[in-house]
């Protein structure tokens, strides 16, 4: 039986591909896929999509948790007698997290979600690792403490991302555009990473030009 033609609601998207469909003028088959639109049970095949892979994040989440955490706990018990090499392990650690929680934690979920709200969210935990993982996973090299420390870490980071693309899967799933703190949190985040870059470049020129003002006065004394 031939499709009825479909008319999508405003930032509706294809119920088998989930890219968006343009306008609102009846369509009889997906422009990106080419899939017939309208066909009985569609909807209840994607619903039944997003609730399988939440189901199945959620799963990944209690044991990545408790694995991890313990992985984090072990290196934590090394990273303090590895001394200057620390310096390099921590940033190892924080990018193998983040690998990790991309390929098994988030990335069924982020395949569902529409390219904008895929890229945000993306960005969103890049900087969430930033800013939480480096001071975190850097606490590591104070012995004892940085045991409890580093587990920590890990289960907020992973529970960060877990939590913030859960949201995001279900704003997808009904439809919803994007809310305006799904665009200001990562951007906000952005602004600030770049400010302080730019920050610490010039303190590290302030830095550099009273070091040489010094050696120069002191080779003309």
């Amino acid at each position: 039986m031939a499709a009825r033609a479909y008319t999508p609601r405003v930032n509706r998207s294809c119920p088998w591909c989930l890219e968006p469909l343009p306008g609102r003028e009846p369509v009889l088959a997906c422009p990106h896929c080419g899939r017939p639109l309208g066909e009985p049970g569609e909807q209840e095949a994607r619903a039944l999509r997003f609730a399988r892979t939440a189901a199945a994040q959620s799963e990944v989440y209690g044991r990545l948790v408790a694995w991890g955490a313990a992985a984090a706990a072990a290196l934590a018990l090394l990273i303090p007698l590895a001394h200057l090499f620390a310096v390099v392990l921590v940033p190892l650690v924080l990018a193998t997290h983040l690998v990790v929680v991309r390929l098994l934690l988030v990335r069924d979920a982020q395949r569902l979600l529409r390219p904008m709200r895929r890229l945000l969210n993306r960005w969103l935990l890049r900087f969430a690792f930033l800013w939480i993982g480096l001071p975190g996973y850097g606490a590591m090299s104070v012995p004892v403490a940085g045991v409890a420390v580093g587990a920590g870490t890990f289960a907020l980071l992973t529970s960060i991302a877990h939590l913030s693309t859960r949201v995001a899967l279900e704003r997808e799933r009904a439809g919803r555009p994007l809310a305006w703190w799904e665009r200001a949190l990562p951007v906000s985040l952005a602004v600030l990473t770049v400010a302080v870059l730019l920050l610490l470049a010039g303190l590290a020129v302030l830095f550099g030009w009273s070091v040489a003002a010094i050696v120069e006065r002191l080779q003309g004394s």
